[in-house]
Order: C-alpha cells, then structure tokens, then sequence
C-alpha cells in the first residue's frame, strides 16, 4: 500500500504518518504525495510497512504511536 494512500485511508497527517513510519521530520513523508523537482519515492519497506500496520489496525484499532 502506497503510503499516501494509507494516509487517507486512515485520516492521518503528515506528522502523524511520519510518526508511525519512524521519520523524525515529515519533510520526506510530505515529498512522496507531490509532484516536481522536490518529488521522492517511497522505499519498498514503507510500502511493507504501512501494509502491515493496515491489517494491524484493521483488526486491532487505530493508534497512533512510534513503533520503533
């Protein structure tokens, strides 16, 4: 799952995503949802990643913590 797409599937913002990734800032989170020059694509482990968190709170509820 495309984290953006994560992103609003499950309401959350720029901090919040960057939180549960493990980003200390949300500058890369927020340059993966734009387009241009300043454009990064997310590494195959955030896709595993919020794949994972999404059966998890799928199951389990919504909550929005560092898992690192």
């Amino acid at each position: 799952m495309h984290p953006i797409e994560f992103k609003k599937k499950w309401q959350l913002t720029y901090d919040e995503l960057s939180l549960v990734l493990g980003y200390e800032g949300d500058y890369t989170v927020r340059s993966w949802g734009t387009n241009g020059r300043h454009k990064r694509n997310p590494q195959n482990v955030v896709y595993v990643a919020c794949r994972l968190l999404d059966e998890k709170w799928s199951t389990q509820g919504k909550q929005v913590n560092s898992y690192l």
